[in-house]
This record gives structure tokens, sequence and C-alpha cells, in this order.
């Protein structure tokens, strides 16, 4: 398709700023120095302060979650060169940084945005650690924030605050729905967790776990993993192999190199997980390695859906890879900024964030809105890895509807319950 000179130089900057993480299982990357980011694109001279959106993009450059940060940064400017450079009549201003997956570098990069930056919103944030040490800033400044992948459950739960919403799942939501139906549909009466030693994992696990034993069936054992190791063998070889079936979280690099675990140890067990595993930023990667995984997640370019095959069809085209759930969520948040914009005559940080929790659109994924406490709410998907003529791919085999953060538990009772990190551990001896 035509690409403006607005995308263009947008396009030009992030090739800069963004670094490809693909590298072998196993293989240690080198290290990367944060990308010190010049940040801006320049808005048109006749361009009005008050007619111009300043939009924030803090997402990974560098880190093992660089590729995924990529994928939210150029989602964003698909939309936007779809648009015409413009989002609710307004002209864009695109500031970029990398905050590097380190959670201080964040807070400071977050403030650059928030103070020299003057962005009107932020849009961003990959690995719940750093989401839960960085969101506080834009919050304190009066900027809303869009976190676009990050978990993090507690920003949209006990820690919420008004000016906070996520695009993607809390950690534990998209991983619920999948423990009740692992129980209760596969039959599978035991299963052994192991998910990535951070936020995120044990919040996935915490979710996956607590629907899949109030179903009914137990977790025997609990095995969390440092974030970038390099050798999975020894964690799967300690999983307890009577379970009925294993369920995983973990993403990026990682979740190529437990797959290639996986199949090192030769476990035999069905390996079911959190969307994440089998990712479509990943999957063509693991290839034959996640053939059967079972994963759920609000996501997959299999979607049958005219929104669905049009972002695909355009992300594939216009980048050349496939598109994930994190380029979905870029392209899906340029949506809602543009909705949240509908009708306004100037823009303002205070207005974008009231409009915000009355956005309702049909994203790539599906509807999609949000909850009095600022989440997505959206549709969950059981996705099972089948081959195709055309390549490896996650077939969906069953949807819920509308997928609230709090699955089928009571909101106030829910977040009366320990926080996963209290959890994380308990699960194989019967959980709280």
């Amino acid at each position: 398709m035509p690409r403006g000179p607005l995308l263009l130089a947008l396009l030009a900057l992030v090739g800069l700023l963004t670094v490809a993480c693909e590298q072998a299982p196993g293989e240690q990357p080198p290290p990367e120095e944060p990308e010190e980011v010049e940040v801006g694109v320049a808005a048109p001279d006749d361009v009005d302060g008050a007619d111009l959106l300043r939009v924030g993009l803090l997402n990974p450059a560098t880190g093992p979650f660089a590729a995924l940060g990529e994928d939210v940064d150029d989602g964003f400017l698909l939309y936007l060169d779809e648009a015409g450079g413009e989002l609710g009549g307004f002209a864009v201003e695109v500031l970029i940084e990398d905050e590097a997956n380190d959670p201080d570098l964040a807070a400071e990069r977050a403030a650059e945005l928030a103070e020299g930056g003057g962005i009107d919103i932020a849009i961003g944030f990959v690995n719940s650690r750093v989401a839960y040490e960085a969101a506080s800033v834009f919050a304190s400044a009066g900027v809303p924030l869009l976190i676009t992948v990050a978990g993090a459950d507690d920003l949209t739960q006990r820690d919420a605050d008004p000016s906070v919403f996520r695009l993607s799942y809390t950690s534990s939501q998209d991983a619920m729905p999948l423990g009740a139906y692992a129980c209760e549909e596969f039959g599978y009466e035991t299963v052994s967790v192991v998910a990535l030693d951070y936020a995120f994992g044990w919040e996935a696990a915490g979710g996956f776990a607590r629907a899949y034993t109030d179903a009914g069936c137990e977790v025997v054992d609990e095995r969390y993993v440092p974030l970038d190791e390099q050798d999975w063998v020894p964690f799967l070889q300690e999983l307890d192999d009577g379970a009925d079936a294993v369920w995983a979280a973990a993403a990026g690099p990682d979740a190529i190199r437990l797959l290639q675990a996986y199949e090192d140890v030769g476990i035999g067990l069905p390996l079911i997980g959190h969307g994440a595993l089998t990712d479509e930023e990943v999957l063509a990667q693991q290839q034959a390695l996640a053939d059967g995984v079972v994963t759920s997640l609000h996501f997959a370019a299999t979607l049958d859906t005219p929104e669905a095959r049009a972002f695909v069809e355009a992300f594939e085209e216009g980048h050349g890879r496939p598109a994930s759930r994190a380029a979905e969520a870029g392209y899906a948040a340029a949506m809602v900024v543009e909705e949240a914009l509908a009708g306004h005559e100037q823009v303002s940080r205070a207005r974008l964030i009231h409009s915000l929790g009355d956005v309702d659109v049909v994203a790539p994924r599906g509807r999609l809105r949000f909850d009095e406490f600022g989440q997505a709410v959206h549709d969950v998907h059981v996705r099972e890895v089948t081959a195709t003529p055309e390549g490896w791919q996650n077939t969906i085999v069953e949807t819920f509807e509308d997928v609230s953060q709090f699955w089928r538990y009571d909101p106030e009772e829910y977040l009366e319950l320990p926080r996963y990190e209290e959890l994380r551990g308990t699960w194989q001896h019967g959980g709280p």
C-alpha cells in the first residue's frame, strides 16, 4: 500500500531504534546497550499545538523482548499510516524511547517523555516487572497510559489508577479459561507447572492454577525459571512426569528454548500453556517443536474475521514477518486512541483519561472494551498448533466470549485473595 511521508519518517526512526532478538535456542546473545533515543518526529510547521497529539511509545528495543517491542511500535505505525497520519482528526507526533527491559531505565525514560517530551498519552511496556516500576511515573504526571503487552495484574486491580488502561491481558486473565478447560474438557486430572520466575510467570501460573484447581483438578509440581535462561533442560528434568500434562508460561526467546528443551528431555506428556508460549512472533522459529501444543490467548493470526484478515495481511505484507499479539496490541492502541478522541476539539490529557474508559471498538482480535478498572475485556481462544500448507499456525478450537480479568469470579472476592506473587509455590500443595 502507498506510504505517506510521515510513516516513512517514523519507520526510518524505528529501524534505527529496534534490535532483532532472534538467536538460536541456547545461544547467548551479545551484550546490548540501551538505545539513546533522539525522540521526535516533527509535526507539520502549520499545525497549532492544540491540533497536535503527542504520543510516547515506550517499548523495549534491546533485551530479550526487543522483537515484541518492535512489533508493538510497528503495529501502531501501521494503523497511523492507514489513518493518514492523523488520529481523531489530530496530527500526530510520535516520540519513541527504549525501556530496554530495565525497570529503572524505564522509569527514567517515562519521566523524560512525560516532562521533557510533553506527551499527551503513553503507549507501551512488555515486561510486567518494568510496568510495575514505571507505570506510576505516568500516573503521577497525569499522563494516560495504554499498556500494550505487560500483564502486571495489579496495575488494573489492587493498584489500579484511573489514568492507566491495558489493551492486553492481565497475566492471569487469558490463562484462567484454559485452567477450567484442561480439567473439564481435556480431562487432565493432574498437571505440572513450569513458568518464568517473575511477575508474568507467577501471575499466569496462578490464574491457570486457580481455575484448574477450582474445577476439581490438582497441580502436582511447580518450577520457576529465570528470565532469559539459556538452558531449560535441568528445570524440565525435575518436573513430576507422573502428571497428565504440563502447563507452561514463557515468552520470546525463552519460549523457543523451553520447547527445544522439552524435546531434548523427551517429556512425553501433552504440553499446554499461556498463549505467549506459541505466539506468532516465536512460532515461525519453533515450527515442529510446537506441534500439538495447546494455549489460550485473546488473539491468533488465524482469526477468520474481516478485521483480523485485513490486519494480518497488511502487517505481514509491510514487514515480512508474522502478525503477533504485540503487533495487534500496537494496532489496537492506535484504534483506541482515535476512538477516545472522537468529538474532542483539542487534545487534553484529562479528557483523554475520561473518554478512554468509554471506548468500545472492534479490533483485529474482536470486540475490545474496558472494565471499571481500565482492563481490556475480550474473547479468549483455546488454540492448538497445527501444520498447514502455509506453515505452522495456532488453530482455534474453542472461544470464550467477553472474558474479564476476573474470569468467573466475583471481583470483590477476587481482590480479597492473596496476590499471585505470594502464592508462588503453593499450588502444588493445594493453593491458598
